[in-house]
């Protein structure tokens, strides 16, 4: 793409209550937030963060307001939006829902998090446990966590300084290269008997993605890394995505940087299928090509690399399973809708 256009980060928010607000991280370390319902953008914040921004992601939609700062929910607030970026931080931003882009105001991040290492960058944000502990997966091959529950300020008495959120730890071992994707999620786990009378019981996994080919998946809540391991699934190539998906959520998928898409029972590491192996945007864009009518049509070079009008995978939702691809050439991202390992 053209170095001059202005990259996009999108993340939607389930809540129904607040689903018409979008967020989109620029190029130029901005963050601008939509009204979706009149395409209006409602706030604008400038110059966000000192680097590039990794990855923007609204606070769970049952948060309930646990987290140490000033800034509480309430019906004339947005939902909570944290940002990463390479710039080494992790910020927490409160928006007021009265408040208009065009007002002059600097909009000032409610926490800011620093990472401990020197040029660690992070590469990847997620907030689990109802809005309260946060996962950054970093270019140093660690995932470390904050908790928002809890500031620390060093007792300085400056007024101005913003509450820091407090860095727990890191777990050191599960990658060996740079965490490319960090994702927690609330699972459930069935009695161990059928005919028990317990109900399910819910519980917070964390999975990581990595460029060393690993997806490790973790319970958060035991006292060490080695204790919270609870399974490693070997890609064997370079991960950009993972999420997770099934009733349970039992399985996990995995998107892959030469654009390849894996599906996995993540509790036993067992892989599932691969969904159309190496050869899955060719038979994505037959069925694109297929759908408009327009078959394999002759592209410019420039316009297309191989021909293929599904040029890369975006991401995946859990609906039985749905994978959107999209084209430089434009035109629209297609979604495509798996069941049982059909399209």
């Amino acid at each position: 793409s053209n170095k001059n256009n202005t990259n996009i980060n999108i993340n939607n928010n389930n809540n129904n209550n607040i689903s018409h607000v979008v967020a989109a991280a620029l190029s130029n370390q901005s963050i601008i937030l939509y009204d979706t319902t009149t395409g209006e953008i409602t706030h604008r914040i400038e110059k966000a963060h000192d680097g590039p921004i990794s990855e923007i992601a609204f606070f769970p939609w049952e948060y309930n307001g646990n987290m140490a700062t000033s800034s509480s929910s309430s019906s004339s607030s947005l939902p909570l939006l944290i940002s990463a970026s390479r710039d080494g931080t992790i910020k927490v931003w409160s928006f007021d829902r009265n408040h208009h882009h065009h007002q002059q105001q600097q909009q000032q991040p409610a926490i800011v998090m620093r990472l401990g290492l020197p040029n660690e960058e992070a590469l990847s944000v997620s907030v689990g446990y109802g809005g309260t502990l946060v996962a950054v997966g970093t270019n140093k091959a660690r995932i470390s966590f904050f908790d928002l529950r809890y500031t620390n300020n060093n007792n300085n008495d400056n007024n101005n300084e913003k509450p820091t959120g407090n860095l727990m730890g890191s777990y050191v071992d599960a990658h060996t290269e740079e965490v490319t994707r960090v994702r927690f999620q609330t699972v459930l786990s069935s009695p161990q008997s059928s005919s028990s009378s317990q109900s399910q019981t819910r519980k917070t996994i964390l999975a990581t993605a990595s460029e060393d080919g690993l997806i490790a998946l973790h319970d958060p809540s035991q006292p060490s890394e080695e204790a919270a391991l609870l399974s490693v699934l070997n890609i064997g190539t370079p991960c950009r995505d993972v999420g997770f998906f099934g009733p349970q959520y039992e399985g996990a998928w995995v998107l892959t940087g030469s654009e390849t898409l894996s599906v996995h029972h993540w509790d036993s590491a067992q892989r599932v299928s691969d969904v159309g192996g190496d050869g899955l945007r060719a038979m994505l864009s037959g069925v694109v090509d297929d759908a408009t009518g327009s078959g394999r049509r002759k592209m410019e070079e420039d316009d297309r690399r191989d021909g293929s009008s599904v040029e890369y995978l975006v991401g995946c939702t859990w609906a039985s399973i749905s994978v959107a691809g999209g084209g430089a050439a434009g035109g629209g991202s297609p979604a495509f809708h798996f069941i049982a390992g059909k399209l």
